[in-house]
């Protein structure tokens, strides 16, 4: 081999590697600014039409049994289908329900259904981005390139909230401008090759969550806990004196925390055990919230909380998931990521539950306290060794 022609090769590698990767980082970002989009939209049209906080999280929670139920027969639909034609139909699924929530209006008894099928194609959005992702993905650089898709996701999510700056929160424009983002997100993916992941035929995704019970906890706590605290947020902000609009943009305060610490949080992951890292994100999260009632009053301390809060909460999810690309390979990535996926969503069912029943019942100061227990308790269990 002439002088050069290993470090020309393995810096060919490393530019196919990234292409490979731009497509599904590039669809998960604009699908993360339609999510930033909705969370505050459908909070804010709900509370109009009279919701209980219950049935805010009610609402938010129970369509995402649809990813409970719809990630165990993922990795079938993608062996069937294939992985871009499967992310594509996912696509479709999010976007028709999306539009139709304006026809729904005041019956919000219409809004379970069309969130129902929004979460099927949503779980198997991530799921199928995260499988193209970990599959191509190296070990050495594994912390890196999921910080970079982490980071991409909460750009979109940041800037999602500031597009009903623009919008307002009434109307058909707000639906029709999210709709058009999420649609937007099949461009890069239907342009690019989709990588060959097959799916093994057990295809059963309780196999690795029995292994790593702690690890796939991680996308579950994520989930919960965030999805707990950022649809009462909008609320919150109305509740301390603040504005609608202010409110708004301490959702992307938090998008900004998540955004500015993924990559550190990857590639710490990348020098130290993952699990050491989602403990102390977790026991990070947990101490930031105990701070919350200092914030009261100031929307300053309150922003700031909530930017270091981000990262951290945001960390757990991020350090999981190398651990799981770690963890599986080939065959068992499909189930796996899948588990993941899984996981993620009985967190998205039991959080905003729980969460609107202890507001219902002791108010915020409920709400938080819970959290916090929540948290410190997943970082100690991080901090034991992983069972072989």
């Amino acid at each position: 081999m002439m002088p050069g022609t290993a470090a020309r090769n393995e810096t060919g590698g490393s530019r196919a590697l990234w292409l490979g990767l731009i497509a599904p980082i590039a669809a998960i970002s604009v699908a993360g600014l339609g999510f930033g989009h909705s969370i505050p939209l459908f909070s804010y049209l709900l509370k109009a039409y009279g919701a209980s906080d219950f049935e805010i999280g009610a609402n938010t929670a129970l369509p995402a049994l649809a990813a409970v139920l719809g990630a165990p027969v993922y990795p079938s639909l993608i062996r069937r289908m294939g992985l871009k034609p499967f992310l594509l139909t996912c696509l479709a699924l999010m976007v028709l329900p999306y539009l139709a929530i304006h026809l729904a209006g005041e019956r919000i008894a219409w809004w379970y259904p069309l969130r129902f099928v929004f979460v099927i194609g949503g779980g198997g959005l991530f799921a199928g981005s995260e499988i193209w992702i970990n599959g191509l993905a190296p070990d050495r650089i594994r912390g890196k390139i999921i910080g970079v898709y982490a980071t991409c996701l909460a750009l979109g999510f940041a800037l999602g909230p500031l597009i009903l700056g623009v919008t307002g929160y009434e109307g058909l424009v707000p639906i029709l401008v999210g709709g058009a983002v999420f649609a937007s997100a099949a461009l890069p993916l239907a342009l690019a090759p989709a990588p060959e992941v097959s799916p093994s035929s057990e295809e059963n995704i309780l196999v690795p969550i029995r292994a790593e019970k702690v690890v796939f906890a991680s996308a579950a706590i994520f989930a919960g806990v965030e999805g707990a605290m950022l649809i009462f947020l909008p609320v919150l902000a109305i509740e301390t004196g603040l504005s609608v609009a202010e409110g708004a943009r301490l959702l992307t305060i938090y998008g900004i925390g998540l955004l500015v610490t993924q990559m550190p949080v990857g590639q710490l992951a990348d020098m130290k055990p993952p699990r050491l890292v989602m403990a102390w994100c977790a026991g990070l999260s947990g101490l930031l919230l105990l701070l919350l009632p200092l914030t009261e009053g100031s929307v300053w301390l309150l922003s700031g909380l909530l930017f270091f809060w981000g990262g951290a909460v945001g960390g757990i999810y991020t350090a999981g998931l190398v651990t799981l690309g770690n963890r599986f390979k080939g065959e068992a990535l499909a189930a796996a990521n899948t588990g993941f996926v899984f996981t993620y969503a009985v967190g998205g069912v039991i959080g905003p539950l729980l969460a609107g029943g202890l507001r219902d019942l002791f108010g915020p100061m409920g709400l938080t306290a819970g959290l916090v227990a929540v948290l410190l308790a997943y970082a100690l269990a991080a901090l034991r060794p992983a069972s072989r």
